[in-house]
This record gives structure tokens, C-alpha cells and sequence, in this order.
């Protein structure tokens, strides 16, 4: 899917993107020349304005003074205002020319007005009439001058306005039209793309299906872009993962029940094994006393042999249960040394009959451990028994100390045969033992004691001959 995805998002990406760019390249281009020609039109338009306002006020002040009105103040600042909003808002050479005329116009005809003869001198009327004259020809008329000029420019400005949205509309049907193009070109790739991953796909379902079946389906490849034969064979897989699973969900409990099977045969056998032997031994003795003719009783010894394997066999029924139903964890503060120096107390007597010397290295800092001191016991007395049945001639046992922050490891250590090869894979199964009256038991339930305790067990043989096992308890401050 990785590969599909990027054959087919990579060009379609590219093509989106140049086109994604294109339409902001026009729409900006669009944006700056529409902006640009709003503010010529805005000043064109804003001139024209002034220049027609600066009209109105002088053919108003022409007028008056035609009909001899002199009282024309108020007009001649209106007009200087005018004007110097048209010498503002001039920026071409020649609106600035015709406002340098107007402003020169303007001020002589002032000057005129200004130095006109009193009203009862007979020149006065052909001096207003001069200086009317004046204002007419040097200031009016460049006045409309500069009004057809400016409506010129807005005429202009306009024309060219027109001329930019033709080219934009022109411009946005093309690229509307490579989109277009574009579209149907990166759809038939992606179709032929698409395609051709259904096929192998196809072909990888009907081959992952052949796979789950005795008879794998003929794969026949088509040129065909079919959803639904993808389909089809997608339910097809899907059956058959169905089915075979719930084969091996069967097959599963079968061998379930086959495992239990089992260990209930070989817990029978173990049991069966364990109690015969006894049981035989006492049904020796017992009938032995019966067929004696002379009517003698079952002797001290006899008897003693007869307790005896009656003790074997309660033992053998207790490990049993223990391994059946391991008894409940009572966690309490234990000094480890303490339970081992007890270890050691209990079988040092067995270890002097065997001419085994009995070593404990420790360092004199307490180990203060949270666990049942009883069940502790129970897996330090089998690992040490077991050291012992390997020796039964002689030898060295050791039980060390090492701790760490937050654990301590027991190893015990024996100079015996060492671990079979064989039986190292097995050690800590059920009824998995070397001794010929071993139930199998003891490591397991040590073992499970152990983890019961947070901690882990295990086993190696010793580079200079013997075993040793490491216990691993941790140390809860």
C-alpha cells in the first residue's frame, strides 16, 4: 500500500500543487492590477471633481459680476480652495501645467480685481468688465481644459480596467481548462495504478486462500478493474480463515484434553508408584505373620518397618496435595540467614552420615525479607536434600548469600555428578526426576513457592563438576 500510495498521491500532489500555485499567481496578479487601477480611477475621478467644482464657482462668479454684483468675496476663497485641492491631487505633467496656469490665472486676475478704481470713477465698470473678461479666457476656460483632460484619463483607465478583466477571464479559462486536463490525466493514471494493484492484490488473496486449502483456486488475471470480483475473493479469504480457525480452535481442545489426559495418567501412575512399594512391604509382612504354623506374632521390627512406609506413604500423599492445592502465602518479616541456619540444623546430621561437610557463607548484615518463613523452609530443605542424594559418599555442600539493592540470591551448591544433559530441559516439569524413588514434585512446588514470592529459580551445573540452584527473592524495604 506504501508503494501504491506514493505512485499515485505523488503525481497527483505535484499536479495539485502547480495548479494550487497558478491560481494564486493569477488571483494576486488579478488583485494587484485591480487594486492599482481603483486608486488611478479614485485620483482621476477625485481631479475631475475639483476641476468641476472650481468651474462651477467661476462661472457663478462671472455671472454676478456680468450683472454687477461685486460683492464676490466668499467666491474668490472658494476658488483659491479649489484650487488647491486641484494642485494636490496633480500628478501628471500635464494636469500639473494647467493647475500652474490656473493658479497664475487666478492671481492676476485678483490683482485686477484688487486694484480696480473706486465705483464712482467712470473707469470702474470697463475695469470689472476687463477683469471678468480675463478671469473668463485665463481661468474658465483652462478649467474645462483640465476637466476634458481628466475625464480623458477616467475614459483611459476605464478602457484598460475593461482590457484586464477580458485578460483575467481569459487567463482563468485556461487554467480552468489545464485543471481540467490535468484531472482526467492524473484520473486515468491513478486508474491504471489502482487497476494493476487489485490484480496483484487479487492474485495475493488467491494465493493466501490456496494456502489455507487442499485445493488452491486457478488464479486467471484479466485486464478487468473490478471492485466486486476484489471482493469476492476478500469473502472467499475470509471463509476460509474462518474455517480454519475453528479447525485449530477444535484441534486446541483437543490437545487440551489430551495434555489433561495425560497428567491425570501420569499423577495415577506417580501415585500408584509411590504407594505400592509400601504397600507391598506391608502386605509381606502382614501375610508372612499370618502363615507362621507356629502362631508367632509380628516382631518390633516388623512393626517398625510397617510405620515406616506408612510415614513414606502419608508423605508421599502430602506432597501431592501440595502440588494439587498449594497452600496459602502468611507474609511476614523473616530474617533469611535465621531460616537457612535452621536449613542447615536440620540436615547437618544426615550430612555428618554421609561425610559431607556443610558450608554457609554469609555476611554478618541482617536480610530482612517479607515472606512465609514456612514455605521459605520447605524450598531450602528440598534444594539441600537433593545436594545430599547426589552425594551420598562424600562431598562439599555450600549455601551462599549475595545481595544486591533490591535482591537477594541463595545458591546452593553441590559437588556431585551434576545436572544431566537430558534432564536439564525437564527439571522444573512434573514428575520429571533422576532418583529412582523421586516422585518429580519438589523443584516444581520449590519452584512455584518461589515465584509465588516475586522471585525466580533456576539451575546449572558448575564449571568444576556438581550443580548449583539460584534463588532470586526480592527485598521489600
Amino acid at each position: 500500500m506504501s508503494g501504491l500510495r506514493w505512485r499515485f498521491l505523488g503525481p497527483v500532489s505535484l499536479g495539485t500543487l502547480c495548479l494550487v500555485a497558478l491560481c494564486a499567481f493569477t488571483a494576486v496578479s488579478l488583485f494587484h492590477q485591480q487594486a492599482t487601477i481603483t486608486s488611478v480611477l479614485r485620483e482621476n475621478v477625485s481631479s475631475r471633481r475639483a476641476a468641476s467644482d472650481l468651474r462651477g464657482c467661476l462661472n457663478t462668479l462671472i455671472a454676478l459680476e456680468l450683472n454687477q454684483v461685486e460683492s464676490v468675496a466668499e467666491l474668490h476663497t472658494r476658488a483659491q480652495t479649489h484650487l488647491t485641492e486641484i494642485r494636490k491631487l496633480a500628478n501628471h505633467p500635464e494636469e500639473k501645467a494647467l493647475s500652474a496656469q490656473l493658479d497664475d490665472g487666478v492671481a492676476r486676475y485678483l490683482k485686477l480685481w484688487q486694484s480696480l478704481p473706486p465705483k464712482n470713477d467712470a473707469a470702474h465698470a470697463a475695469r470689472v468688465a476687463a477683469a471678468t473678461e480675463y478671469l473668463e479666457v485665463h481661468v474658465l476656460y483652462p478649467c474645462r481644459e483640465l476637466e476634458t483632460f481628466n475625464d480623458q484619463r477616467v475614459e483611459d483607465t476605464t478602457t484598460q480596467h475593461e482590457r484586464v478583466l477580458s485578460q483575467l477571464a481569459w487567463g482563468m479559462a485556461v487554467v480552468g481548462g489545464l485543471g481540467a486536463v490535468a484531472g482526467i490525466v492524473f484520473g486515468y493514471g491513478a486508474a491504471r495504478l489502482l487497476s494493476q494493484s487489485i490484480r496483484r492484490l487479487r492474485v495475493q488473496i488467491r494465493d493466501a486462500a490456496g494456502k489455507l486449502g487442499p485445493d488452491p483456486p486457478e488464479i486467471v488475471l484479466t485486464g478487468d478493474f473490478e471492485f466486486g470480483r476484489l471482493h469476492e475473493d476478500l469473502d472467499s479469504l475470509t471463509d476460509r480463515i474462518e474455517e480454519v480457525v475453528q479447525k485449530l480452535s477444535e484441534r486446541e481442545r483437543e490437545v487440551a484434553r489430551a495434555e489433561q489426559l495425560a497428567a491425570v495418567g501420569q499423577l495415577a501412575a506417580g501415585v500408584g508408584h509411590e504407594l505400592r512399594n509400601p504397600l507391598t512391604s506391608i502386605k509381606m509382612l502382614i501375610q508372612t505373620g499370618l502363615e507362621d504354623a507356629d502362631g508367632h506374632r509380628l516382631t518390633a521390627e516388623d512393626l517398625r518397618v510397617i510405620e515406616a512406609e506408612i510415614r513414606r506413604m502419608e508423605r508421599s500423599l502430602q506432597t501431592f496435595l501440595e502440588f494439587a492445592r498449594p497452600p496459602k502465602l502468611e507474609r511476614r518479616p523473616v530474617e533469611l540467614k535465621t531460616v537457612l541456619g535452621a536449613v542447615l540444623g536440620l540436615v547437618r546430621g544426615r550430612a555428618e552420615k554421609q561425610h559431607v561437610s556443610a558450608i554457609f557463607e554469609a555476611r554478618d548484615e541482617p536480610i530482612t525479607l517479607t515472606a512465609d518463613a514456612g514455605q521459605l523452609q520447605q524450598v531450602f530443605v528440598n534444594l539441600v536434600l537433593n545436594a545430599l542424594d547426589v552425594m551420598p559418599t562424600g562431598g562439599t555442600l555450600t549455601v551462599a548469600t549475595q545481595r544486591t539493592v533490591n535482591q537477594v540470591e541463595v545458591v546452593v551448591s553441590d559437588t556431585g555428578p551434576g545436572i544431566l544433559k537430558g534432564m536439564m530441559p525437564r527439571l522444573f516439569q512434573p514428575f520429571a526426576s533422576s532418583k529412582d524413588t523421586g516422585l518429580g514434585l519438589g523443584l516444581v512446588i520449590s519452584r512455584r513457592i518461589v515465584e509465588d514470592h516475586g522471585g525466580t529459580m533456576n539451575a546449572a551445573n558448575r564449571p568444576g563438576g556438581g550443580a548449583s540452584f539460584f534463588v532470586r527473592l526480592p527485598i521489600e524495604e
